[in-house]
């Protein structure tokens, strides 16, 4: 920003003339006595002044050396963004956010310190952008441009352009003048004391987007921009908490700002209550939810297998998070949620899931649920999925070990697994001691091949010396034990055999149209069920499955396999899709119920993900057999 080189230009000169400055610039007089102005009011908390030299120009004195060098760095990371184009366009779009009157291109162009021809490239795509959220980017002649629109939809789009992973967003002087002297701490201190008074409940990401709501709010009002229509506050008898809640913030505000809201901002902060906070003093409203959870889960255990149903905790924790969750949805105002990316690539086996819990509640919404808020869903149900795998451990009484080392191998070996296994009895045996291991063990761990098992026992092999991968490795073919019904299987193998010759690639055709294309061709073959083209493109345009280095996992909406097999594709040259990068993509193809066979996928996807050679690995690939040879060296190293 022009500013803040204001600034910097002052810094790095002793004192600097009217003249000097107009000239450096190309500003008028009055544009530099704004802008010495606005300067000025910031350095009151950045750790500086600027003094008028009487005759001979502007001087900036440093007043706090410490809190100054930090404005500094801060303002360099700023200017860093101006190479990024990503950052650059959301930058741009937060800066026509914040201005007020029509701004021309020359400015913009020096307020993103880029050049005319860019700043003209660059709201091509900004208009884009803010046509998609209901605001139009209107032009005047001779004046400039203006974002014009409903003031909720610019509050909406200023909020997610705030949590955009900018390090420091670009803004206008008067936001970052407010945002200065915005006592932060204490209106935290205050709404934490409210919260425990009302004894709502709440979660810290939630927390924080309350505040970050209430900041803006400050500002937008204090900028006379106000929400003028009035949303009807519908609330039950029993929930006037968000009431009472709201007429103290706007106390608050009043008391220790000066800002008065009007009865349109209050419904519009009750509105955004509602959805980010729990109540629960209604029973029988508290008792219709439960129900309705506890019958969502219901089906969710009938389809996949799970005991959901059985998990109180989980049930209180959904009931916390429904409510506000369901009224967000009504209402519009869904959550970010900061770990989204990292749970979407970790856990895309539990992602259906949670859009058909919602989906089950809601029925005659017709909203579409944002990938953040499935995200928080996911969590509840991945949690309680481990805590099953965990109690589906301690089922297991007597264990039976075969071990052809003996001695102090075997004993060690022993040890281990008792550690993993709490409630069993472990003994060991030597393989001429087959014979005695009967019915009445529930599981057999082996380091040797047997050739002649016992009946009807579950059977897992492993290594002599129990390593930290091989004891995952142990709860994986256990979890696939269970859901596939099998006396044995290896984790590995299994992954193995769902690679096939005539299901493997190169392509240089766009994403979308291979995917298309080879779920037709699933679905055609008799390997997938009637539908399954259609249900996997629905998935993909609900929410794209390409993660992290250009790698996807397409599925679809829910399983549908008659013949399980991935079908993959690698793309020559490296296609784009939606912004991302596409280099491989698994179209995973797996029967009902298999949550943890997809589970396992995802981790094979993880490990492709997180190669540091992946690209010069899948450059290299120029057949199936070179692509088995590549994913056998990632299944090598061990489950993550």
């Amino acid at each position: 920003m022009r500013q803040e080189r204001l600034i910097r230009y002052l810094s790095e000169h002793e004192i600097v003339s009217v003249d000097e400055l107009l000239n450096e610039f190309h500003i008028s007089v009055r544009t530099l006595t704004n802008d010495i102005r606005f300067a000025s009011e910031l350095g009151e908390s950045k750790g500086f002044a600027i003094k008028r030299i009487r005759g001979r120009g502007y001087r900036l004195e440093v007043t706090e050396e410490d809190t100054f060098a930090r404005f500094i760095q801060e303002m360099e990371v700023e200017n860093s963004t101006s190479d990024d184009p990503e950052k650059r366009l959301k930058n741009l779009e937060l800066t026509l956010l914040f201005q007020e009157d029509y701004i021309t291109l020359q400015q913009l162009a020096d307020l993103m310190e880029v050049s005319l021809t860019t700043i003209k490239q660059d709201l091509k795509k900004t208009n884009d952008f803010f046509t998609a959220q209901q605001l139009k980017l209107h032009s005047k002649a001779h004046y400039g441009i203006k974002v014009i629109g409903n003031e909720r939809e610019k509050r909406q789009t200023i909020i997610a352009l705030l949590k955009s992973n900018l390090e420091v967003p670009v803004s206008t002087m008067q936001y970052q003048t407010f945002e200065a002297n915005f006592d932060e701490e204490k209106i935290r201190a205050f709404l934490t004391a409210a919260i425990d008074r009302y004894d709502l409940k709440t979660n810290d990401v939630v927390f924080a987007n309350i505040v970050q709501h209430l900041k803006l709010l400050a500002f937008r009002i204090a900028q006379n921009n106000l929400i003028i229509e009035t949303v009807p506050a519908n609330l039950e008898p029993s929930s006037t908490k968000y009431r009472e809640f709201t007429e103290d913030i706007s106390e608050f505000l009043a008391e220790t700002y000066q800002i008065q809201l009007p009865e349109s901002e209050k419904d519009y902060l009750l509105e955004q209550l509602r959805g980010k906070i729990t109540v629960l003093d209604d029973e029988e409203s508290n008792q219709r939810l439960r129900a309705a959870i506890a019958g969502a889960l219901n089906q969710l255990d009938e389809k996949y297998k799970t005991r959901f149903s059985k998990d109180l905790e989980l049930q209180n924790a959904l009931l916390l998070h429904v409510s506000p969750l369901l009224q967000r949805l009504y209402t519009g105002h869904q959550l970010d949620n900061p770990l989204i990316e990292d749970i979407y690539t970790r856990y895309a086996n539990v992602f259906n899931l949670a859009i058909e819990f919602i989906a089950s509640l809601n029925a005659d919404l017709n909203t579409t649920i944002s990938k953040d808020e499935i995200g928080y869903l996911a969590i509840y149900f991945t949690a309680s999925l481990e805590k099953q795998s965990a109690q589906e451990l301690e089922q297991y009484r007597k264990i039976a070990v075969i071990c052809a080392t003996g001695g102090g191998a075997s004993y060690l070996l022993k040890v281990t697994l008792e550690r993993l296994f709490a409630n069993a009895n472990v003994e060991t045996f030597s393989a001429m001691e087959l014979a005695k291991i009967d019915q009445s063990y529930d599981l057999v761990i082996s380091t040797i091949p047997l050739e002649n098992p016992p009946a009807k026992i579950p059977i897992v092999y492993t290594k002599a010396v129990l390593t930290d991968v091989e004891i995952r490795k142990i709860e994986q073919d256990l979890n696939l034990l269970r859901e596939n019904k099998l006396q044995s299987v290896d984790v590995n193998q299994r992954l193995l055999q769902l690679f096939r010759p005539e299901w493997f690639g190169i392509t240089d055709k766009d994403y979308l149209t291979t995917l298309k294309d080879t779920a037709i061709t699933l679905e055609n073959e008799g390997a997938a069920e009637k539908g399954f083209s259609a249900s996997v493109l629905e998935r993909e345009e609900m929410i794209d499955t390409i993660y992290r280095n250009g790698v996807g996992g397409p599925h679809p909406m829910e399983a549908m396999a008659i013949h399980e097999g991935i079908d993959v594709r690698l793309f020559r040259p490296n296609q784009q899709y939606q912004g991302k990068p596409v280099r491989i993509f698994f179209l995973i193809n797996i029967a009902k119920g298999h949550l943890t066979l997809h589970k396992e996928i995802s981790h094979l996807l993880i490990r492709m993900m997180e190669d540091q050679e992946l690209e010069r690995q899948l450059t290299k690939i120029t057949n199936y057999q070179e692509f088995m040879m590549y994913v056998t060296h990632l299944l090598e190293k061990g489950p993550r």
